[in-house]
């Protein structure tokens, strides 16, 4: 099978794409045949060896956590889905299973959820990780009725389906992102804009409910000031120290820290396909490009000249 690959971890220029051995399904898996396969920031954290403590130096590597296509064989022992299911999901990439971005990929039932009939591969591809992301950090949050939600990085991957999602569930949404980027997070649902190029928000006179750091760049101490009494950090990448002043927060009260990680149970999908289904939330992509120009893809990516998402075509 063709397949986005690693040899070493590095820069963009590491990644190949060429053949390696098709997989095979044991009793408990299914085949999947890819279609497509989209961006996140895990991604090239995995290619770049920025995780390589957890992910190992076993090599070839392939890439890609998002993907989308159709069953293709099952393995012993399984009843759904069954082959020609159209479905997409979620590898766990950054755990050492196999990436996403080839022509088949092995995968247990569990992690595959059935594609609405509505939905093309390209769009089932871009929601699984960022839009399950935005939607299970705000939901740890409570009921967003009537609060003050600011979400840093509005229009990236996660920060765009945060926007929408905060605004459906009744939140007043300031975005922060970049000022050329400005009008689309007015589109997404955002009543005020801050350039973070101009001003910094985490020392300015408002305070906020809740401070989503899609990017996952700041420290408690610098966000706590603006948080309200009761309010809530979440962040996508959490450290070490962050994970620990969440857990003694929930101690001694106050302010609050939630991680704000993939949760991809089957009704956080339901719930994210009913958002997509009646107009609430829409996917942005960005671009579509075929497998042998994702290098460039993952250089847009990372240079952070992207809205929404980046889809590649697998086949």
């Amino acid at each position: 099978m063709r397949a986005l690959y690693i040899k070493k971890y590095g820069g963009p220029e590491v990644m190949q794409i060429g053949e390696l051995p098709d997989p095979q399904p044991k009793p408990g898996e299914v085949l999947v045949a890819v279609k497509a396969s989209s961006l996140n920031p895990v991604d090239w954290k995995v290619r770049s060896g920025e995780l390589k403590f957890i992910t190992g130096r076993t090599f070839p590597k392939t890439l890609g956590s998002d993907f989308a296509g159709t069953v293709e064989q099952v393995g012993a022992s399984v009843a759904v889905p069954s082959v020609g299911e159209r479905v997409y999901g979620i590898t766990a990439l950054m755990l050492r299973k196999p990436g996403a971005q080839a022509e088949r990929l092995v995968s247990l039932p569990k992690r595959l959820r059935r594609m609405p009939d509505s939905m093309s591969f390209e769009l089932a591809a871009a929601l699984p990780v960022a839009g399950l992301t935005a939607l299970n950090g705000l939901r740890q949050c409570g009921d967003l009725r009537g609060k003050t939600v600011l979400i840093n990085g509005a229009t990236g991957g996660v920060g765009h389906f945060a926007v929408q999602i905060a605004k459906v569930r009744g939140a007043t949404v300031t975005a922060v992102c970049s000022e050329r980027n400005a009008e689309r997070a007015r589109s997404l649902g955002a009543e005020v804009v801050i350039d973070y190029r101009q001003q910094d928000f985490t020392r300015g006179s408002v305070s906020y409910d809740v401070v989503f750091d899609v990017f996952g760049h700041l420290k408690f101490p610098a966000v706590a000031p603006v948080l309200k009494d009761r309010g809530a950090m979440v962040t996508t990448l959490p450290g070490p120290s962050l994970i620990a002043r969440a857990v003694w927060q929930r101690v001694v009260g106050g302010k609050r820290i939630f991680l704000g990680n993939v949760r991809d149970r089957p009704e956080d999908y339901a719930d994210l396909e009913r958002l997509l289904a009646d107009g609430s939330v829409k996917a942005v992509i960005d671009k579509v490009v075929p497998l042998a120009e994702a290098a460039q893809a993952y250089a847009a990516l990372e240079s952070g000249g992207t809205v929404g998402k980046v889809v590649i075509r697998i086949a």
